[in-house]
């Protein structure tokens, strides 16, 4: 760990577990999102699973029909913006060591974060106060926006914590010993 100013690198090969395993669990999510429209229909396991996974995401979205895509005539798992802010999130994580080294634990500026939660704001405000109303091309726009920026801030927070907690557990069995 090399202290500047209170800025440090987590361990590389550490780092690189923590960021594959985002990057895996942010791929997996959203082939889910595409599996349940894909299971849907069929008789026996897959109609299970498929219902298993509508209700799994009912959790973190609306669903509703009409602001949902649609694959085998079914709609996805989430709706527009949801798909949109998964594949941004998958595709900021893709593309985060292009930008950042993979043991980076610092996060770029909040305005970032500001700037992307103020267009979805605005989305949905406008469409909820009537003065325009929000459209699949909006609603997947402002969510891929959202989805894109948010690892650039949520990568180096992992990363940090979970170094720090593997650090203080190394240090708490060494001391035992």
């Amino acid at each position: 760990m090399n202290s500047n100013a209170g800025r440090y690198s987590a361990d590389i090969d550490f780092s690189r577990k923590i960021y594959f395993a985002i990057l895996l669990l942010s791929l997996l999510w959203n082939l889910l999102i595409f599996t349940a429209p894909l299971l849907a229909g069929n008789e026996g396991l897959p109609s299970a699973i498929s219902d298993f996974l509508y209700v799994f995401f009912s959790k973190v979205c609306h669903q509703e029909d009409s602001r949902s895509f649609h694959f085998f005539g079914n709609k996805l798992g989430v709706c527009s913006r949801c798909v949109w802010m998964y594949a941004g999130f998958f595709t900021g994580t893709a593309l985060y060591p292009l930008k950042y080294r993979i043991n980076n634990t610092e996060s770029p500026s909040t305005i970032y974060l500001y700037a992307a939660s103020a267009l979805v704001l605005a989305d949905v405000i406008g469409d909820l106060t009537g003065i325009i109303g929000n459209t699949f091309l909006s609603r997947s726009v402002t969510g891929f926006i959202i989805g894109a920026v948010l690892p650039f801030f949520l990568i180096p927070g992992f990363i940090k914590f979970f170094y720090e907690v593997n650090s203080f557990l190394k240090n708490k069995i060494s001391y035992k010993n």
